[in-house]
């Protein structure tokens, strides 16, 4: 679950899209149009254009397709650029960042995550972003006191309705301690937090969160009662990436339990889902875990068949 807790840091865990920026989200930036649907000003053609490239990144991120995407936030940020959109240009540079996370690459995240955050006239709730994406740089890097310092000035600068969100990323940094009972406690507090500011994708999470911290400490059915709660809640917000990801913490309970046939079953399911949505890493990682569940079982046959699945899609994906 190692990849799958990377996917989750990286991921939400965000207001930027595909990895967080969500089509309200860009439009109350660039254009001041609330998500109650009240618009207040003409879209300008320049306008258009940015929001443009910010929905074919958020297509091409939830595809895997992260060259792709860069492509288009640069595009995105050059447009912004050109009309001086502060908190347009803030953004983009934080979803680069983002991408630059994703692809390994947390030096050049680093840089472009300073300058938003350093960027003067911006939103307190955009300058808690930066500062939260920091965070999860820094966990990405393992150096958790820096994380932690990080996450609390995101908090410190805005809390709102993402405090959930940071109190989610607060508990993963104490797992990934080892500090299980604190980052238990923390996502109790992340839970509360986006159960009472309807933050369902939050919401979702945090019961991940917990599911694994239970999984951790040999609770199976405790876990496994968090995975259903988060699965409910991924599949009313039909989000691909999150009930995939469910489906596979499943399938780890049970191969930790022994039952390498259900712990199949469930990976199968994930892998259903990630292929039909297009999410080539999140089929690529249903294959790793089928091949292990199947090595485990004695089906070795199988288990070989699963990994040259895997190997022809990892081809595939670079072409």
């Amino acid at each position: 679950m190692n990849k799958d807790r990377a996917v989750e840091q990286q991921s939400s865990r965000a207001k930027i899209t595909a990895v967080r920026l969500r089509y309200c989200a860009i439009v109350l930036l660039f254009v001041f149009i609330g998500c109650g649907g009240t618009q207040t000003q003409t879209l300008s053609a320049v306008n258009l254009r940015a929001i443009e490239y910010n929905q074919n990144a958020a297509k091409a991120m939830e595809k895997g397709d992260y060259e792709k995407a860069l492509a288009y936030y640069m595009e995105a940020l050059r447009v912004t650029r050109s009309i001086e959109n502060t908190e347009g240009i803030a953004v983009n540079l934080i979803n680069i960042a983002v991408l630059y996370q994703k692809k390994g690459k947390t030096s050049d995240a680093h840089e472009f995550v300073d300058i938003a955050f350093s960027m003067p006239d911006i939103s307190n709730e955009i300058k808690s972003d930066a500062a939260y994406e920091k965070a999860r740089i820094y966990l990405k890097e393992k150096n958790t006191a820096k994380a932690k310092e990080w996450v609390n000035k995101s908090l410190s600068v805005d809390k709102g309705l993402r405090a959930g969100s940071r109190w989610n990323l607060m508990g993963r940094i104490s797992f990934a301690e080892g500090k299980y009972d604190e980052a238990a406690a923390m996502a109790n507090t992340a839970l509360n937090l986006n159960r009472e500011n309807k933050q369902r994708a939050e919401e979702s999470n945090s019961l991940r969160l917990m599911a694994e911290i239970n999984a951790q400490k040999g609770l199976y059915p405790e876990s496994r009662e968090l995975y259903k709660k988060a699965l409910e809640i991924d599949k009313e917000l039909g989000d691909s990436k999150k009930i995939a990801m469910t489906l596979r913490g499943i399938g780890m309970l049970s191969l930790k339990q022994g039952h390498f046939q259900e712990a199949a079953i469930f990976y199968l399911r994930a892998y259903d889902v990630s292929s039909n949505a297009g999410d080539t890493e999140g089929a690529l990682e249903a294959l790793d875990s089928l091949s292990d569940a199947y090595q485990k079982s004695g089906d070795d046959k199988k288990a070989e068949e699963m990994m040259k699945k895997k190997v022809g899609l990892e081809k595939e994906k670079k072409k």
